[in-house]
């Protein structure tokens, strides 16, 4: 499977939802190479981000699949 996005805005969504999430768990994302930080801490937050951002893509995901379900035992 290739890492490769299939729609071209989807990279922008994503790093908007990473920014998002980095506000809501209080990262500062603001600084884009954390030169206030050790790399040590840098990879400790990114790591929460990119574990907040896989539980919400993967619920997004649900209830799309159960919208399109729903929409197609409607009939």
């Amino acid at each position: 499977m290739s890492n490769k996005n299939v729609n071209p805005n989807a990279k922008k969504a994503l790093e908007e939802m990473k920014l998002e999430i980095a506000n809501e768990i209080g990262v500062e994302a603001n600084n884009k190479y954390g030169s206030n930080n050790t790399s040590y801490e840098n990879s400790q937050l990114g790591g929460r981000v990119v574990g907040f951002m896989s539980k919400r893509l993967v619920k997004m995901s649900q209830q799309a699949l159960l919208k399109q379900y729903n929409s197609k035992n409607d009939i």
